[in-house]
């Protein structure tokens, strides 16, 4: 790998790196848990075209191809996180509703 294609992929990541919007993929992640994830790892925005104005093909090629894998790792990382939390609140829940219900039974002699 040359200079020219290293340079690209580390600009690439770091565009995307900025670009992806964390907050919403953890909102996606904690409302549309599974469905989220595979919307995280099948959407991969394209980088802004304005970015490779007077950039070689090559440059380009590598800059898009760093720039949406980086897209996608951060896109799932972050809707996973979305979707532990939906999945630990739902886990307390279901803990807290059987001790209620536990407790409920104990009040109730046979």
């Amino acid at each position: 790998m040359n200079n020219d294609q290293h340079q690209a992929r580390v600009q690439g990541e770091q565009d995307a790196e900025q670009d992806v919007t964390k907050i919403l993929w953890i909102v996606v992640g904690f409302f549309i848990t599974l469905i989220g994830l595979i919307i995280a790892y099948i959407y991969q925005p394209s980088p802004p075209a304005t970015r490779m104005v007077d950039k070689s093909s090559e440059y380009t090629m590598f800059y898009t191809e760093a720039y949406k894998n980086k897209c996608r790792s951060i896109q799932l990382t972050y809707t996973a996180i979305g979707f532990a939390v939906s999945a630990g609140i739902g886990i307390l829940i279901f803990i807290a509703g059987m001790a209620m219900i536990g407790s409920m039974s104990n009040n109730f002699p046979y």
